[in-house]
Parts: structure tokens; sequence; C-alpha cells
């Protein structure tokens, strides 16, 4: 074989094999234009990549979609296309059903969703390899079962090459021990509900909830970043801000009595 045809035939097989550069796709702040920028995750949030987010506890995987959504409404609008929303027709996870006034709330339109249902992971992995081949798509989401093991860096890798390739953005969520391994993401992250901010109604003595809120802890990054914030979501700007300190609330409850707070005089 001939140094030139020998030098393409290398080229061909490092392209097949995805280790082409690939092209660098602009990160996404998290924060809205209005304040400040680069106080959480400093440098943004990659796009054209793989992230991973995980609920720290069984009882967090509604706030862990939530800041799924949020980190998709940020992409959305930096990016025309669609959203392809990928899940399990698992009853264990019936919370990732999509309901269009809560993708409202993130500014998110319906119209803009494509919801794919598959019984099998390896189904679901393979659905959405496929969707990340459609240079139209904007972010790929994708809700991994509980104590799936199908998921590990060779399918990491492979969503994260093809999410390379043209742009669009990987958002996987999934139970702790489905993370629990080397992988080729980006990001990894752990959420955490936190506490809302009461909104009060006029003539009403119970007081409406905030915007949602996340404990949101960076635990791997390829920057070497790793840190925690106390997010809130921003219907206004429809971004991320940092969130400010609840006031201290005294327990209802103290050894079966009901407390009350004490009162000036």
């Amino acid at each position: 074989m001939r140094t030139g045809e020998t030098l393409a035939a290398l080229r061909a097989r490092i392209k097949a094999g995805g280790l082409d550069e690939a092209p660098a796709w602009p990160a996404v702040e998290l924060e809205g234009e209005a304040g400040p920028q680069g106080t959480v995750l400093p440098g943004g949030l990659a796009s054209g990549a793989l992230h991973e987010l995980q609920p720290a506890t069984p009882a967090d995987i509604g706030a862990a979609t939530g800041f799924a959504l949020g980190l998709a409404s940020r992409l959305l609008a930096r990016r025309p296309g669609p959203l392809l929303w990928g899940l399990p027709s698992t009853r264990g996870w019936r919370e990732g059903q999509l309901y269009p006034v809560g993708l409202g709330a993130f500014g998110i339109d319906p119209d803009r969703v494509i919801q794919v249902e598959v019984r099998k992971t390896a189904d679901l992995l393979w659905s959405l390899e496929e969707a990340l081949d459609h240079p139209s798509l904007a972010v790929v989401v994708g809700l991994l079962p509980e104590g799936d093991r199908l998921y590990d860096f060779t399918a990491s890798r492979r969503l994260a090459m093809r999410a390379a390739r043209h742009g669009a953005t990987v958002l996987l969520l999934g139970a702790a021990p489905v993370f629990d391994m080397a992988t080729a993401a980006s990001t990894r992250w752990s959420l955490a509900a936190l506490a809302s901010r009461p909104v009060p109604h006029t003539g009403h003595a119970v007081p409406g909830l905030g915007p949602p809120r996340w404990q949101a802890r960076l635990v791997k990054s390829r920057k070497g970043l790793l840190d925690a914030w106390d997010l809130e979501w921003n219907h206004e700007t429809l971004s991320f801000r940092l969130a400010a300190p609840l006031a201290d609330r005294a327990p209802l409850r103290r050894s079966g009595r009901l407390s009350r707070r004490p009162t000036a005089a």
C-alpha cells in the first residue's frame, strides 16, 4: 500500500471511530443575561456534549427531572429544533411523564417536544443514538431505569461522540447506581430538592409555593471544577439564579405538641 493510501485509510479509521476533532460548540450560561453570569458553573454548560443527572435520594427524582427541564430550557433558547424526551414504559418511572403546563413553567413549547417510550434500556439507548444522527434536534433527554447496567463507558462514549458531531446536547437522568462508573460525560450532577420561597396571596392565610429550588452538586467535570450551589428557577428570565437563604423556621411540632413562635409584646 502506498503512503498516500495508508494515510487515507488511517484517516477513514479515525473518522469511523469518532476520534476526529469535534466542532467546538458554544457553551450555554445557566444564569440569565440580565443578572451576573459565571457565578454558577463558570464557563457555562458545554453544548454538543453528554451530561449526567442523578437524584441525591430516591425522593429527589422529581427535583432532578425539574432540573433537567431547566437545563433543556436554557439549551432550547440558544439552539433551534425539537427536544427528544425518551423514557422507559416501566411503572416506577411514571415521574418522567411530561405535563404541558409544567413545560410552560420552564418556557418550553410543548410543540417542540417529541416523547418516545420504550420497554427496554437497550432500546432507549439505541433511540437516543439514532436521534443524535439528526442535526435538527437541539436537546436529547433520556431517563434510565433504576438498577440499569447496560449504560457503561462504551455507551456513554457513543452518545458523547454523536452529540459532538451535530451539536445536540444529551441529558441523561438516572438513579445513583447507574452512574457509579467512569463515563465519557462532560459533567455529572447530584440534585436534591430545597424548600421554595413562600409567596403571599392576598386574602389567604396559607402562602403559595414559590419557584422550584435545588441543591445542585457538580460531582464530576472534565474541566476539573467541583462545586455546589443552591439554585432557584427564575420564571421571568427562564434561567437559574442563586437562591437567597430562607428565614429560619421553627418546627411546627415538638414532643408531640404544637409549638408557636413567641410574639412581641
